[in-house]
């Protein structure tokens, strides 16, 4: 994950910038390395599949 301008995040599927109040991140269960950003849009398209866990508040992430 690429965070821009310490408060923006590049969708994984769609390639938008998107603030990180707005990110949901794509985690694997059972890998705790594998996240990838979606906006809210692509994870509509895709939703959770099995195996995997959803993560909305990303706030943390952000850097001043």
């Amino acid at each position: 994950m690429n965070i821009v301008d310490g408060e923006k995040i590049e969708c994984s599927r769609c390639g938008d910038l998107i603030d990180l109040d707005d990110a949901n991140i794509l985690g694997k269960s059972n890998n705790q390395t594998y996240a990838k950003p979606l906006c809210n849009d692509c994870l509509q398209n895709v939703g959770v599949p099995k195996g995997y866990e959803l993560e909305r508040d990303v706030s943390y992430l952000k850097t001043e």
